[in-house]
């Protein structure tokens, strides 16, 4: 099936984070034919398993938010952080993420708070337009990628969007 690729400009197609985002990197001097555009799907769609062979869009070039909770120690409250990795990668919470950001623990943030914390929808999160001060560990191989297919975070679900190439600091 093809892959309809419309114009992002159009805000209703992306979470507002997201829409803010990408006009403050255009604004910020990112050209914009780095940004392909918005494609809207099906909430079945939505699943990132679902969606790259229904398109033949290979799980390597496709990039996966992943929302957690760290604490610094046991006792501590949460606090939120956010991995970036391919659709073929498990972010490695409790080896990688956890070492890296030298907290004591780590666990999937549950799904009601980090929608609330992003403004985003589950299922959509977006490396672009996180919460300003949230880590992001972005996997190393995803910025070779020349061509990225990411979710935009909409509320009406809108799946992906892609880029030319690979942001070096998508958030």
């Amino acid at each position: 099936m093809t892959l309809e690729i419309l114009d992002w400009h159009d805000g209703d197609l992306l979470a507002k984070p997201v829409f803010d985002k990408l006009n403050a990197l255009v604004a910020a001097g990112v050209p914009e034919s780095k940004i392909l555009g918005v494609t809207i799907n099906t909430d079945e769609e939505s699943d990132t398993d679902l969606w790259c062979p229904k398109y033949g869009v290979p799980f390597a070039i496709t990039g996966n938010v992943v929302v957690v909770h760290t604490h610094k120690t046991r006792k501590a409250p949460p606090e939120f952080a956010a991995a970036f990795v391919t659709a073929d990668t498990r972010a490695d919470l409790n080896g990688v993420v956890k070492h890296t950001l030298e907290v004591s623990k780590v666990s999937f943030a549950p799904i009601a708070a980090a929608v609330e914390a992003t403004g985003m929808e589950s299922g959509g999160m977006s490396p672009i337009g996180l919460p300003e001060g949230w880590p992001l560990l972005v996997d190393q191989h995803i910025l070779s990628i020349p061509k990225l297919y990411l979710a935009p975070a909409s509320a009406r679900r809108s799946s992906s969007w892609t880029a030319r190439s690979s942001p070096t600091s998508p958030a």
